[in-house]
């Protein structure tokens, strides 16, 4: 008998050597082990259970008890408070045999109806004292369990301990193996996509068809930037970044009710808002994890370098502006090198075009927790304005400026309306577009009094600073405004000089003016007097001496000249302040 017993052990550790030499597959390698446990005990089944230190639960693996079905696997997790079994074998490293399962109180009942488990015997699974688990070996053929089995299974359970884990290690690595490889594709994938087609909306259509998923690219309010394949229905909420305890990014998506998972964008502590990645009928592997997290980083490194490259323009272009405004260059051929340097490859006459864009933060807004955002609005606004520009111009004449953009337009002489037109247009397809950076955007848009000369194009420049100013002062925002239409707050808020007095003059009483010439008339004069006598017609016939007819048809040449009543509204005040302007130099001389 003792002979017998010590060839069955031999036999049994020369088993499980082979079985260990059979495969390096982790479940094909499973499967041989258990096959031969079978063998060696003459039971229906075995099964290992491994510990997961993240979940602190022992985990079936697959395959186990004659079954391939990962959900039934899957159902067979006991988490080390739980107790049972397999926990107290794991922690006291203590085997256990029992041969009427279905009424021990130590196993747990769901697991024992779940196999059919009639006779079970476990051994926990030592490596270098070290426990990783459990063996189960349940239901012996035609007898019971004695203790010459549990003393079998306990012999070959260190063989089975190093096997299970070189199997397991083995599967790690090579799951390591495959992330790389998946990570390195879709980075060089990406990286070549922003090479070549560079912005949000490439780079999101890339990622959806790598990953074979709906992406959308999220701004830290959760406002989209870019999609690719995202279905209409499924909108952004706030929801969307319930606390998920402390769990991956990813794993926190997988139980949410239907939520997209979340992977952050973010350099160091520049923070750029969310990759959402659709699920749906297949939650994420660890694999596509990893993969979606190089992909985040690549969006990262786009916002950052559509910030810097804003941030470079910003700078060195207005250096050039500046330049150009003051005045210094005479040159013609000088000047026209700077406009083509600020990719102002636009003939003349000109019109500047100056563009501010806001946007008012709702109460709701959603706090960053980073110190700083990758992208500012206006670094994301720019390259639309850009493209906007060209499908109105033709050109993409725009340039950062200050906290907004200056544009150079073509100028229809003699066509304000036309103009106005043009840039009306502008200022629609600029609000839409801001609008889709944030909600809450407000847009300015004013346009200077042509330019027809190289070298008057710091005065346009000043003259689009002073209508936007007004434009936001009064935040007129339905409509563009023209340089022309300041009216007085040209006077009294642009301190613009001798110049803009001249020009505010010719503006308002120059028609009159020209039309004198003309025809040989005195219509400024009348108006003068108009004005003098409180625009009372009769006394203003007899300081002039005429009929008050006559007076009558000059009064209504001037209302058609001047485009309404000089004695009514902003025209009042316009009127009257031409004529004191006009008298400053008669002033300055007799002083």
């Amino acid at each position: 008998m003792q002979v017998e017993t010590e060839e069955r052990r031999v036999h049994a550790l020369m088993q499980v050597g082979r079985a260990m030499a059979s495969t390096a597959d982790y479940e094909q390698s499973l499967a041989a082990l258990i096959r031969t446990i079978s063998e060696l005990l003459d039971v229906e089944s075995a099964g290992f259970m491994l510990y997961d230190p993240q979940r602190s639960e022992l985990v079936l693996q697959q395959p186990a008890f004659g079954i391939d079905d990962p959900e039934r696997i899957g159902a067979y997790h006991v988490a080390l408070r739980d107790g049972g079994n397999a926990v107290k074998v794991f922690l006291s490293s203590r085997p256990y045999m029992t041969n009427d399962a279905p009424n021990d109180p130590r196993l747990i009942r769901r697991f024992v109806d779940l196999f059919k488990a009639r006779a079970t015997l476990t051994v926990p699974l030592i490596v270098e004292d070290q426990a990783i688990g459990v063996c189960h070996a349940i239901n012996k053929r035609g007898a019971p369990f004695t203790e010459e089995d549990l003393e079998l299974l306990s012999l070959i359970a260190p063989l089975l301990a190093v096997s299970v884990q070189s199997a397991h290690l083995f599967r790690q690595v090579r799951e390591q193996g495959r992330q790389l490889e998946r990570a390195i594709f879709l980075q060089r994938e990406l990286s070549r996509t922003a090479f070549d087609a560079p912005g949000m909306a490439p780079l999101a259509e890339r990622l959806a068809d790598l990953v074979d998923r709906p992406v959308m690219v999220l701004d830290p309010a959760l406002r989209p930037l870019a999609t690719g394949h995202w279905p209409e229905e499924l909108q952004p909420n706030g929801h969307w970044l319930d606390d998920g305890h402390g769990e991956s990014w990813w794993r926190r998506g997988q139980d949410r009710g239907g939520h997209p998972v979340l992977a952050p964008i973010a350099v160091g502590n520049h923070f750029g808002g969310y990759l959402a990645v659709w699920d749906g009928d297949a939650p994420l592997d660890q694999i596509d994890a990893r993969a979606i997290e190089h992909a985040a980083t690549i969006f990262a490194l786009e916002m950052l370098h559509e910030r810097t490259s804003y941030e470079l323009e910003l700078r060195l272009k207005g250096d050039l502006l500046r330049d150009l405004s003051s005045g210094e260059y005479r040159d013609d051929r000088d000047v026209n090198r700077m406009l083509a340097d600020l990719g102002y490859a636009i003939a003349g006459p000109w019109r500047f075009a100056q563009v501010h864009a806001s946007w008012r933060r709702p109460a709701s807004d959603l706090s960053v927790r980073w110190r700083d955002q990758v992208q500012v609005p206006q670094a994301r606004l720019y390259p639309a304005v850009q493209r906007v520009c060209l499908q109105v111009t033709g050109a993409a004449a725009v340039v950062p400026w200050r906290s907004g953009f200056l544009l150079l337009l073509p100028d229809t002489p003699d066509n304000l309306a036309r103009d106005l037109d043009v840039a009306a247009d502008l200022l629609d397809r600029v609000r839409a577009a801001a609008d889709r950076v944030g909600p809450g955007a407000c847009v300015h848009l004013a346009i200077s009094s042509p330019v027809r000369t190289a070298r008057e194009l710091g005065h346009g420049l000043h003259e689009a600073e002073q209508a936007l100013e007004v434009a936001r002062r009064l935040d007129i925002v339905d409509r563009p405004l023209a340089f022309e239409h300041l009216g007085v707050y040209r006077v009294l808020l642009g301190g613009g000089g001798s110049r803009h007095r001249h020009d505010f003059v010719e503006d308002a009483l120059g028609p009159l003016g020209r039309y004198d010439v003309e025809h040989s008339t005195q219509l400024l004069a009348t108006l003068r007097a108009y004005v003098e006598a409180d625009y009372n017609a009769n006394e203003t016939a007899r300081r002039l001496y005429v009929h008050p007819n006559t007076l009558a048809y000059r009064l209504r040449t001037i209302r058609r000249l001047l485009g309404g009543d000089p004695a009514r509204g902003d025209l009042r005040l316009q009127v009257e302040l031409a004529l004191k302007l006009e008298d400053l130099p008669r002033l300055s001389a007799t002083s």
